[in-house]
């Protein structure tokens, strides 16, 4: 690997070491991960198993050896007809059966099975994240809710010559918005540019119309001033 590449990789590493420890995830895997429905539907089921028992064991009982399938045409029937952020909120239904496919966090600490639930949710962030089963392009960084893809991220380091507006470009010439992965409101809700001094942000991929806008919090943190003497 060349200095350059490794200049990246160590900043790819940096991010990653903090999500892990300070931000609450795991590393994710995408041995389970289905690069044609652009989803990890083993981890969301460990997710529903472990925070909705009883609406899992209902589910297998109405559907059987189906359930899975089901989960997935259910779930995905409402992405598209309401969008992602729709159905995260709201979660789904199937004969009766109410499933939410993630939990988010309370108002208040006060309610403890509330609070319970939220840290259920498994948080993942993945390196180098393959997407396509056309292509080997890889993305820098991925962050995943109970395996759904929701957040992606390209990382440029200033030691390479390149900067936020390096990833910018690639965002718009290098990634298909017709992969799966890439539909709006469907699974990515934001894509990030980012080198270590700026940030960017879009919601939407279109090509050379794909808009981003600053997402810079200043080197005191976000919504703070740096106050000099």
């Amino acid at each position: 690997m060349t200095h350059s590449g490794l200049q990246e990789k160590n900043f790819e590493a940096d991010i990653e070491q903090y999500l892990i420890t300070e931000g609450g995830y795991v590393k994710g895997s995408q041995k389970t991960y289905d690069k044609e429905k652009a989803i990890d539907l083993d981890t969301l089921i460990r997710f529903i198993k472990d925070s909705q028992p009883k609406a899992w064991e209902k589910f297998e009982r109405v559907f059987g050896s189906n359930a899975k399938t089901e989960l997935y045409k259910t779930m995905q029937g409402d992405i598209l007809k309401y969008g992602l952020i729709h159905t995260l909120r709201k979660g789904i239904k199937n004969r009766g059966i109410e499933i939410q496919l993630c939990y988010f966090a309370p108002a208040s600490s006060l309610n403890p099975e509330l609070m319970e639930k939220y840290h259920k949710n498994i948080l993942e962030c993945t390196r180098q994240f393959v997407y396509s089963k056309d292509v080997r392009n890889s993305i820098d960084m991925v962050l995943s809710l109970n395996g759904i893809p929701i957040v992606a991220i390209e990382l440029k380091n200033q030691f390479t010559g390149q900067d936020v507006n390096d990833s910018i470009e690639q965002w718009k010439h290098d990634r298909n918005p017709k992969e799966p992965l890439f539909h709006f409101d469907n699974r990515i809700l934001a894509y990030f540019g980012c080198d270590l001094y700026e940030a960017a942000m879009a919601t939407e991929l279109k090509g050379e119309k794909t808009y981003f806008i600053p997402f810079n919090q200043g080197s005191n943190g976000a919504g703070l001033e740096v106050h000099r003497k």
